[in-house]
């Protein structure tokens, strides 16, 4: 996306200072959620019945909306940048990933 659309990749973290303050609310309740997610998993479930894909689907979903929502933020705040591209194809790239292994009962 550098060379065809001349779009610079920015590396932000989720403590940086141009962080609009929902977006970090919004990052904290989908790892809060995440965090239920695994231990439900492990605690509720017998983990030996279930199949790898379920048992990484929260890292799977945590990546999607993760990278959704500050792609959401980045089209919201800095449209002009474009940087929203890299986060929506990560988005779609690890969905496609996560919807194969699925697909394979992996």
């Amino acid at each position: 996306m550098k060379k065809k659309r001349g779009i610079k990749r920015d590396s932000r973290s989720f403590f940086h200072e141009d962080k609009n303050r929902y977006i970090m609310i919004v990052q904290g309740i989908i790892f809060i959620g995440f965090i239920y997610v695994c231990m439900y998993l492990i605690a509720e479930l017998d983990s030996t019945e279930l199949s790898v894909a379920i048992l990484i689907s929260p890292l799977a979903g945590l990546f999607i909306l993760q990278t959704f929502v500050t792609g959401l933020e980045e089209w919201l705040l800095h449209r002009d940048k474009k940087r929203y591209w890299y986060d929506w194809s990560e988005t779609i790239f690890v969905g496609l990933v996560f919807g194969l292994l699925l697909l394979t009962k992996g």
